[in-house]
């Protein structure tokens, strides 16, 4: 019998265990672990900033470190108390046992007690503070940047004036991602709205894309990094597949709908090795489409309007500063090299998660195991961070995601030191070598799509040799007439 949800009164605690919450999802209720304390979002979930899927994914777990990850302290120590049902009664039995994948709860509960205390270090030495002479540096070269664009485009007189401002735009629009990111995760202000509204600003009136659109989708993809069904990050067929999961047309629980793995898939996966470059540089015009289909399509958008009056704000802006070209080739290759500039951003993002583990450990799996098992960090001097804006920290940005990006590098030894004490590989690799790892899993998945496609051939051509030899028999019979 499922135990009544009713609300706790003076002194007296309500008790759940596993089996009762898991019968209480059964049930429809969206049931939540936060500290050993059962919360119940029903009626919350649709208002989620972040929004209902990176919820629906943690429904009848124990969400505790995504909770603290997430969320500023005024969210765990206020606002989810507002939810509160009941107290988890733990089986102390079931955390010793071993699952099929090698882990225990009682392992995995050692890594997360682990990842506490290293939380609770980093925000001792200031680490999750903001800096705001970083953002005033960048503020002045974004700035700059925007300027000189503007000014090559009214004042240009030769091809070099236009393709160079060409250029700028796209390092403009590169640079301002990283911005955008910080105000996506509330790490600038750590004011909700107020971060949410320098995002819009950045996002959408200066780069034409939703802010509301990358919210939902990052959240997701941090809550279920690199998992075939449910990350959108790693969902790019036709165009890609880091796994021969991808090949089974599986269902997607972001898009709503089935990814199909179609002949046009197949071609593509074939060559991706090879295409991986080229299809990035036009990576942004798909992430246009993706934001409007947001905005039009998506039930509960904070700031809809305003992004929409962004968005066309941008397109009118950019519209206009194309009328300056001179002819309409110029205005094709403008568009073209502003847009292609902005490759190495999508490649960076790629880079972290396409070469990492795709596997699924089940429920049980801490979510430092998890972050670290599908992430790499990309090693570079310091003096390249502005390059990679910060986020060639990847496996400590998935671990804090709201520590400000000029602070990820020095979180980077208590990282390590982190993982040398639970057991866990930290993955850090060079430019080139990450870029090499990401290429050779593209070229793995793409010979394991050939190889497939030869074995259903052998096994036609044994099976059914009337049908493989059909088109030599009618020539046969051709000669003969």
């Amino acid at each position: 019998m499922v135990p009544p949800l009713v609300e706790t009164s003076g002194t007296q605690l309500k008790y759940l265990s596993k089996k009762d919450v898991e019968k209480c999802v059964e049930n429809g209720q969206m049931l939540i672990i936060y500290d050993k304390k059962v919360y119940k979002l029903n009626k919350w979930i649709k208002y989620h900033p972040g929004g209902d899927l990176a919820i629906m994914h943690m429904i009848g777990k124990d969400a505790t470190d995504e909770i603290n990850a997430f969320h500023p302290d005024y969210v765990t120590k206020k606002k989810i108390h507002s939810f509160y049902i009941g107290e988890y009664s733990e089986n102390a039995s079931h955390r010793s046992l071993k699952f099929e994948n090698g882990l225990s709860l009682a392992e995995e509960q050692l890594i997360s007690n682990s990842y506490k205390r290293l939380e609770s270090k980093i925000k001792e030495l200031g680490l999750y503070d903001c800096n705001y002479w970083y953002y005033a540096l960048e503020v002045f070269r974004y700035i700059l940047l925007i300027t000189s664009v503007w000014l090559l485009i009214i004042y240009g007189t030769h091809l070099f004036h236009y393709l160079l401002s060409a250029f700028l735009l796209g390092v403009f629009w590169h640079q301002l991602a990283f911005t955008a990111h910080d105000a996506g995760h509330s790490g600038i202000t750590h004011n909700l709205v107020v971060d949410y509204l320098i995002g819009i600003f950045i996002a959408d009136f200066c780069g034409g894309l939703s802010i509301g659109w990358w919210k939902k989708n990052h959240y997701v993809h941090h809550i279920v990094t690199n998992h075939p069904e449910h990350d959108p990050d790693i969902q790019h067929l036709p165009f890609f597949a880091i796994t021969t999961k991808l090949f089974n047309n599986i269902y997607s629980t972001f898009y709503k709908r089935t990814l199909e793995f179609d002949v046009f898939a197949r071609i593509f996966i074939s060559y991706q090795h090879y295409l991986y470059y080229l299809v990035m540089c036009f990576g942004r015009f798909n992430l246009y489409a993706l934001s409007v289909g947001f905005l039009f399509n998506e039930k509960n958008v904070a700031f809809r309007n305003l992004e929409k009056g962004g968005m066309v704000f941008f397109w009118c802006w950019y519209i206009y500063m194309l009328s300056y070209l001179p002819s309409l080739p110029i205005i094709i290759s403008y568009i073209l090299i502003s847009h292609m500039v902005t490759m190495p951003l999508h490649v960076q993002i790629t880079l972290s998660h396409f070469g990492m583990s795709t596997e699924e450990l089940g429920p049980i799996e801490s979510f430092p195991r998890k972050m670290l098992r599908t992430t790499m960090d990309v090693d570079c001097p310091w003096w390249m961070d502005w390059f990679h804006g910060g986020l060639q920290y990847q496996a400590i940005h998935h671990l804090f995601p709201r520590i400000p990006r000029h602070n990820l590098r020095t979180c980077q030894p208590l990282v390590k030191e982190f993982c040398k004490e639970v057991g866990l590989k930290y993955h850090l690799y060079g430019f080139i070598k990450g870029n090499g790892i990401v290429l050779g899993v593209l070229r793995d998945v793409s010979n394991q799509l050939k190889l497939l496609g030869e074995v259903a051939k052998s096994h036609a051509d044994r099976h059914f040799p009337e049908v493989s030899s059909a088109p030599r028999n009618i020539q046969s019979e051709k000669n003969k007439d």
